[in-house]
C-alpha cells in the first residue's frame, strides 16, 4: 500500500456563497481544485499552488494558526481516500476565498471544465458526497450559513 499526501481548498466566493469547482479527468465528477503535496512544500503552498494550477486563480486560505500564530493553518480536516489497488490518499482540507473575485478562470489539463456552483446546484451534480457536507461546514462556519 502507497501513501500519497494531498491538499485541496473549498474555495467559496464570498459576495454569492457559490463554490469553486472541476470536473476530474479520471472520476467524472466535479470535486475541489487540489492534488499531491511537493517535496519541500507544505500542505498550505500545495492547496494554493494547487488551485492555481487547475483554475488560474490565487486564494487566500481561511482558519486559524494553531497553537502559534506563526505554525501553519489549522485544516478543516485530513481526509482518508481509499484507492482500488489498496493506496492511500490523506488529504488536507482548507476553507478559502479568492483574491480577486473577478479573476478570469483557466482550465487545466487535470479537468474537464471549471465553474462556481451554488449549494442548491450540487443537489443534481455528479459530486462525492464530502464535497456537499464540507461546503455545508464551510458555509456555516466562515460564512453564517447558506
Amino acid at each position: 500500500m502507497k501513501r500519497h499526501f494531498c491538499a485541496s481548498a473549498f474555495v467559496i466566493n464570498p459576495e454569492n456563497k457559490k463554490i469553486l469547482l472541476v470536473k476530474h479527468h479520471l472520476y467524472d465528477r466535479w470535486v475541489q481544485p487540489g492534488g499531491h503535496i511537493e517535496d519541500n512544500e507544505t500542505p498550505e503552498e500545495a492547496a494554493m499552488r494547487e488551485v492555481y494550477e487547475e483554475t488560474g486563480l490565487k486564494i487566500k486560505l481561511l482558519g486559524e494558526h494553531f497553537p502559534r500564530e506563526d505554525d501553519l493553518i489549522r485544516p478543516l480536516g485530513i481526509q482518508c481516500n481509499r484507492k482500488g489497488n489498496g493506496d492511500r490518499h490523506f488529504d488536507f482540507l482548507y476553507a478559502a476565498v479568492p483574491n480577486d473575485l473577478n479573476g478570469e478562470l483557466v482550465i487545466s489539463n487535470e479537468s474537464f471544465d471549471i465553474g462556481w456552483f451554488s449549494r442548491k446546484e450540487l443537489e443534481n451534480m455528479k459530486v462525492f458526497p464530502d464535497v456537499k457536507i464540507t461546503m455545508d461546514y464551510v458555509l456555516k462556519t466562515y460564512f453564517g450559513g447558506e
